[in-house]
């Protein structure tokens, strides 16, 4: 078996930027992309001379010479598919969330792990240089204590069918937070809002509690005609700020706190607050693009046997988190633990 040939099943919104990056990577002869769509085959044959094309994953698996898959299908499909480009000896690249429920995403990392086969999570801001600036700044100790995250994950659309807009777009902070802080929450709570569809969620707010006393909230939604990604870490010592729609500034660093004078009381008895103030710094960042830093680590890890950064296990983890936040939505807020 070539183990340099892939097969790209999916080429929808997000696939044809897999079969993008990976045409580059590999080259277009290598590659083979399936979907039912016989219209988007096409299309992709256009843009990329040399790639073949398949209408069902079946069909393509029984040509053979396939050592790699990708699957950039909706999430619901993720694992019939997943489970059977591992049977058929591949390493797997899967799209977030890997799976919609605890059991399978398990039953997928026991698979991987049995056939000793690569099973990557396309978490792709792990991969983010500004992301990787904001762990490392937390590691150094810039921001001193962490007191509390948040992020905010908003636009109008692209609204999806097959999961609502926190199985959508929740699983990118989730697994930011969980990276950044090194550990994964140990309860969450979150309300949600049906407003475009019934019985989906467009919006919701979700709230995520941290060993031993961090707090982290998600805001996301379809329906706000603000678009906006940012994160922010607020500590004893300093803010960090994430804006991936800043080119310029993609991370900010505010130099300004506050903290309790113990010494020194006022007339009331109270506490004294002192006021730290500081620069407002903005590091350097690569201007790298992070799906072309997750398919060469993809690439790196066939070839060296490595475990990637979003591994299997990272993509389990995140599906814990997301599934915790599906009962707490259906219990109106009710907190409920990790597990």
């Amino acid at each position: 078996m070539r183990r340099d040939k892939m097969v790209i099943v999916g080429c929808g919104h997000w696939g044809r930027n897999y079969v993008r990056v990976f045409a580059g990577l590999l080259g277009a002869d290598k590659i083979s992309v399936v979907d039912s769509n016989v219209k988007a085959l096409e299309s992709i044959r256009q843009q990329h001379s040399g790639v073949g094309t398949s209408p069902s994953l079946s069909a393509a698996l029984d040509s053979g010479g396939f050592g790699m898959a990708v699957i950039a299908t909706p999430a619901t499909t993720h694992f019939k598919l997943v489970k059977q480009c591992l049977a058929a000896d591949l390493d797997v690249l899967a799209e977030k969330p890997l799976t919609l429920n605890v059991a399978e995403a398990a039953k997928l990392v026991q698979q991987a792990h049995g056939a000793k086969r690569i099973l990557m999570v396309g978490h792709t801001f792990l991969y983010n240089p500004a992301v990787h600036k904001m762990r490392e700044l937390i590691q150094e100790g810039v921001c001193g204590n962490i007191y509390y995250m948040k992020a905010t994950r908003t636009h109008l659309g692209l609204i999806r069918t097959d999961v609502n807009a926190v199985w959508d777009l929740a699983p990118h902070d989730v697994s930011i937070f969980s990276y950044l802080l090194g550990k994964q929450p140990v309860s969450v709570s979150a309300v949600g809002g049906c407003y475009l569809k019934k019985e989906t969620e467009d919006v919701a707010f979700i709230n995520l509690t941290y060993a031993p006393n961090i707090l982290a909230s998600i805001h996301v939604s379809w329906a706000d005609s603000n678009k906006e990604r940012t994160i922010s870490v607020v500590g004893s010592r300093a803010r960090l700020l994430f804006d991936d729609l800043n080119a310029l500034e993609r991370v900010k660093i505010f130099e300004k706190g506050i903290g309790t004078n113990v010494g020194g009381r006022d007339s009331f008895g109270e506490f004294l607050f002192a006021l730290r103030d500081g620069d407002i710094i903005s590091p350097k960042i690569p201007t790298t693009e992070p799906l072309s830093a997750v398919c060469s680590e993809f690439l790196q890890c066939v070839k060296t046997r490595k475990e990637p950064l979003a591994n299997a296990r990272n993509g389990l983890d995140t599906v814990r988190v997301m599934c915790a936040i599906d009962r707490s939505l259906k219990h109106r807020g009710r907190p409920v633990p990790v597990k």
